[in-house]
C-alpha cells in the first residue's frame, strides 16, 4: 500500500483494539492474568450524564489495550457489546490515528456511513466512533492527536511509539 493510499483508508494507521466491561478491576486482573502482566492507566469519569466510568489504557508491544466500563444508565454505543459476567472483556472496536479529523467526518457523511458518537477536547484529541458494524462486526474509532494528546498517550504504562504514516 502506497503512504497516499494509507491515508485515504479507513484503516490507515492502526493502534488500539477496544474492549468493554461492566468491571475495570476485575476485567484489567483477568486480563492481566490471562495474556500477561500489564500495567493499566485508569481515568476515572464516573459522572452523571457521561457514558463510561472508568477507562483503562495501556500499551502492549506497539498496540494499545483500551478496557471500557459503560455507564450502565447512560444510553451508549458500548451498552450493547457488554459482556454478562462482570470480570469478562468483550471486543467493541478498532482504533486507527488520523491527521486531518474535519476532512475524515466529511468523507464518513459523504460515504454514508453512521458517525453515532463524537468528541472534541480542543488541542487535546478529537474522536468518532464510526458504526461498521453490518459490514465488519464491530466499530472504528478515528482519533486526531494533538501534541497534548501524543503527550497523554506517550504517558500510557507500555508505550514504545506510535504508529508511522
Amino acid at each position: 500500500m502506497t503512504k497516499q493510499a494509507a491515508h485515504d483508508s479507513l484503516f490507515g494507521r492502526f493502534f488500539q483494539v477496544g474492549y468493554v466491561t461492566r468491571d475495570i478491576d476485575a476485567a484489567t486482573a483477568e486480563f492481566s492474568k490471562r495474556f500477561g502482566p500489564a500495567e493499566f492507566q485508569i481515568i476515572n469519569a464516573n459522572q452523571p450524564n457521561i457514558h463510561t466510568r472508568r477507562i483503562a489504557l495501556t500499551w502492549i508491544g506497539g498496540t494499545m489495550i483500551e478496557i471500557i466500563e459503560p455507564n450502565p444508565s447512560v444510553a451508549s454505543i458500548y451498552i450493547d457489546a457488554l459482556p454478562w459476567a462482570s470480570g469478562e472483556i468483550r471486543f467493541h472496536h478498532l482504533g486507527y490515528l488520523i491527521d486531518d479529523y474535519p476532512a475524515a467526518m466529511r468523507r464518513l457523511k459523504a460515504e454514508g456511513y453512521e458517525v453515532p458518537f463524537y468528541m472534541s477536547y480542543g488541542e487535546v484529541l478529537d474522536l468518532c466512533y464510526t458504526d461498521t458494524r453490518a459490514q465488519l462486526g464491530h466499530y472504528l474509532e478515528h482519533i486526531r492527536l494533538g501534541p497534548e494528546g501524543r503527550k497523554w498517550f506517550a504517558s500510557v504504562p507500555g508505550f514504545q511509539n506510535f504508529p508511522s504514516a
